[in-house]
C-alpha cells in the first residue's frame, strides 16, 4: 500500500507542476488509438445498423425478382417451398428518372399499398407512408436530392409530393441500392415508394419487374434454400434473380471498403509518430528520472520499485488516452460506416476485439516510448544518478576528415546529428509515417475519376484520407518542433562556444536546421514507396499521381522539417553567447 501511495503522489505531482507533457502524452496515444478503433469498429457499426433496420422495418431475407407478367405462379410456387416462414405479395416496379431542385437522377419506383407487408415494412422517419398522388423517398436517396417532405418531385414526367421518408433493409443503401443484374431497377439508383395505381400510371409503356420478398425460418441458410428452390430459374420467357439479405450487407459494406483500411494503417501511422513524441518526451525526462531514481535508491528502493514509480506515470495517462479514443472511435463510427443515412445508425459498445487491439496499441506505444529509459533509470547506480556527469563524446576521426572541407553551418549539422543518431532515427520515423499518408493522398486526387462521377464512398474515402493525413501533419509538426527544441537546448552549450569561436547566429541556426533536414531525408525515401505499395495492396485500382507531384511532396517535406526547426533555433541564438557561457558557467 506505501508503494502505491507513494506512485499516485508521485504522478499527481508531475501532472501539477508540467501538464503541458501529459496534455502532450493524452493526445498522442488518443489521437492513434481513436483512428485505430474507429477502422475496426466501422465493419461492425455498418452489420449492426444494418441488422438494426432490418428488425425495425421486417427485413427480407431473399428477394426474388422476375420479368414475368404475371408472377402468380411463382409466388405460389415459392409460397409452398420448404422453409419459407413469411412472403409478401408481389410488387411491380420499374425504373425511370426522378428530377428535384433542378437535379436529375436515375431512380427505382416501387408501388406499395397502403396496409403494411408481411414482409419489408419500410420505416417511415418523417411524414407518412404512401397515399394517393403522393411518394415516399428512401432517407438516403432524400438526402442526396435534398428533398424534404412537402418538397415536389417530377417522376416520368408527372408532380408528386413528397409525403414521407422512410429506409427499408430490403436493397443496399444509396448509392447501391441495385435491385438486380438485369432488366428492372438499376444499380446506383435510389428508390422511391407510389401507390400501386400510381405506380402503374407512371410506368405507362415503361417495362417493369416484379419483385418478391419472403422470410425463411432458418435465414443462415439463404444459399442452401435458393440452390433448392431456384434449381430451374427460367419458366418460358421469364427471367428470374434473387439476392439475399447478406448480399445486401455486403453491398452497404462496400460503402467503407477503402476507407476502413486507410484508418487501420493510419491508426499505426499515428502509433509510430506517437512513439516520436513519446521518446521526446523522455529525453526531456530523463534528467528528472536519473534524479528520482537516486533518491529512491538513496532511501532504499530496489530496481522494481524505481521502474513501477517512473512508468506509473505513463501507464496511468495510458489507461486515460485508450478510454478516451475507444469512446471517440465507438461514437463516430456509426456515421462513418453509414454517411449515406439509409440505416438505423446507432452506436453500440465496442467489440472485445476492437478493445484489445486499442489497448494493445496504447500500450506498445506507451511502452516503446517510455520503457527503455525508465529501465535505464532504474540500472543507474546511486551516485551517478544523484551526480548526473557529463557523457564523454565519442571522437570520429573519419567523420572530421570527411566534413572538415563542408561549409560551417552543414559541418556543425553534420556532427550535432552524429552526436545524437536515436533522435535523427525519431525525426525519420516521423517523416517517413508523414509521406506514406500524403504520398496516397496524392495518388487519391491524381485519379482521372477524382472530381468527375464520384459517388459516396469516393467522398468518404477523400475526407478519411484527408483526416489522417492532417491529424499525421500536425502531429509530426508538433514533433518536429520539440525535437528541433530539445536538440537546441541539449547543444546549447557546444553552439555557444561555437558562436565564440566566429560562428554567426544564422550559421547555427541553418546547422540545427540542417540536422533535422538530413535526418528527414531517408524518411522520405523510404515513405513515398512504402506510401504506393500501401495504397496499391488496399485498391482494386491505382493511377500513378504525375511524378510531379510526388518529386514536389519529396522535396517539401524536407523543407517543412527545416523550416519548423528554424523558429527553435532562432529562439536559441537571441541572447549573446557571453550571456550564455557566463549562465553555464554559474
Amino acid at each position: 500500500m506505501g508503494h502505491l501511495l507513494l506512485m499516485w503522489r508521485l504522478v499527481v505531482r508531475d501532472m501539477r507542476r508540467r501538464p503541458g507533457e501529459a496534455v502532450m502524452f493524452l493526445l498522442a496515444v488518443t489521437t492513434a488509438t481513436a483512428s485505430l478503433t474507429l477502422g475496426l469498429a466501422t465493419t461492425d457499426a455498418v452489420a449492426t445498423a444494418y441488422l438494426n433496420t432490418r428488425e425495425a422495418t421486417a427485413g427480407p431475407d431473399i428477394v426474388a425478382i422476375t420479368t414475368a407478367t404475371d408472377p402468380s405462379d411463382l409466388a405460389e410456387r415459392l409460397a409452398h417451398t420448404p422453409g419459407v416462414a413469411a412472403q409478401a405479395d408481389p410488387v411491380f416496379s420499374f425504373s425511370t428518372i426522378v428530377r428535384a431542385h433542378g437535379r436529375t437522377v436515375r431512380s427505382a419506383v416501387e408501388g406499395r399499398d397502403s396496409a403494411p407487408s408481411a414482409v419489408d415494412r419500410p420505416l417511415v422517419t418523417s411524414g407518412t407512408w404512401v397515399r394517393s398522388g403522393g411518394v415516399v423517398v428512401e432517407r438516403s436517396f432524400a438526402e442526396e436530392l435534398g428533398v424534404r417532405v412537402g418538397d415536389r418531385v417530377t417522376i416520368s414526367g408527372r408532380g408528386y409530393p413528397v409525403v414521407g421518408i422512410a429506409i427499408s433493409a430490403a436493397t443496399g443503401v444509396y448509392p447501391r441500392s441495385d435491385w438486380a443484374q438485369g432488366p428492372g431497377p438499376t444499380e446506383g439508383g435510389g428508390r422511391v415508394w407510389l401507390t400501386t395505381a400510381d405506380t402503374r400510371a407512371a410506368a405507362g409503356d415503361t417495362p417493369g419487374v416484379y419483385t418478391i420478398r419472403l422470410r425463411l425460418d432458418n435465414p443462415a441458410e439463404t444459399v442452401r434454400w435458393r440452390a433448392t428452390a431456384f434449381a430451374k430459374d427460367r419458366r418460358g420467357d421469364a427471367w428470374v434473380n434473387t439476392h439475399d439479405w447478406q448480399t445486401i450487407l455486403d453491398s452497404d459494406s462496400r460503402l467503407i471498403k477503402f476507407a476502413r483500411p486507410t484508418l487501420v494503417i493510419g491508426g499505426w501511422l499515428l502509433a509510430a509518430a506517437a512513439i516520436v513524441t513519446l521518446a521526446a518526451l523522455a529525453t526531456v525526462r530523463a534528467t528528472r528520472d536519473n534524479r528520482r531514481a537516486g533518491l529512491l535508491k538513496a532511501v532504499g528502493a530496489g530496481p522494481g520499485t524505481v521502474a513501477a514509480v517512473l512508468l506509473a506515470h505513463h501507464l496511468l495517462l495510458t489507461l486515460l488516452a485508450t478510454a478516451l479514443g475507444l469512446t471517440f472511435g465507438t461514437l463516430v463510427a456509426p456515421r462513418l460506416a453509414v454517411p449515406s443515412a439509409g440505416l438505423l445508425n446507432t452506436a453500440s459498445p465496442p467489440t472485445t476485439n476492437v478493445v484489445v487491439a486499442a489497448v494493445f496499441l496504447a500500450v506498445v506505444v506507451a511502452m516503446a516510448g517510455t520503457l527503455a529509459p525508465a529501465l535505464r533509470a532504474a540500472r543507474t547506480s546511486t551516485v551517478q544518478a544523484l551526480l548526473d556527469p557529463a557523457h564523454m563524446l565519442t571522437y570520429h576521426p573519419r567523420l572530421t576528415a570527411m566534413t572538415a572541407h563542408l561549409p560551417t553551418s552543414l559541418l556543425i549539422g553534420v556532427r550535432l546529428l552524429v552526436r545524437r543518431p536515436g533522435r535523427a532515427a525519431l525525426t525519420s520515423v516521423g517523416t517517413a509515417a508523414t509521406s506514406v499518408m500524403v504520398t496516397a493522398v496524392l495518388i487519391f486526387r491524381g485519379d482521372p475519376h477524382y472530381g468527375h462521377d464520384m459517388d459516396e464512398r469516393d467522398f468518404l474515402t477523400s475526407h478519411v484520407l484527408l483526416g489522417v493525413t492532417l491529424a499525421l501533419v500536425a502531429m509530426s509538426a508538433l514533433n518536429t518542433v520539440f525535437l528541433g527544441w530539445r536538440t537546441a537546448v541539449q547543444a546549447r552549450r557546444t553552439l555557444t562556444i561555437t558562436r565564440t569561436l566566429g560562428a554567426t547566429p544564422g550559421q547555427v541556426v541553418t546547422a540545427l536546421c540542417a540536422a533535422q533536414l538530413l535526418s528527414a531525408v531517408p524518411g522520405v525515401v523510404v515513405g513515398v514507396p512504402v506510401g504506393l505499395g500501401l495504397y496499391a495492396l488496399v485498391s482494386y485500382a491505382m493511377s500513378l499521381p504525375p511524378v510531379t507531384w510526388l518529386l514536389t511532396a519529396a522535396l517539401a517535406i524536407p523543407l517543412a522539417v527545416g523550416a519548423l526547426t528554424a523558429l527553435p533555433a532562432w529562439v536559441h541564438t537571441r541572447s549573446p553567447a557571453g550571456r550564455a557561457l557566463n549562465a553555464e558557467s554559474a
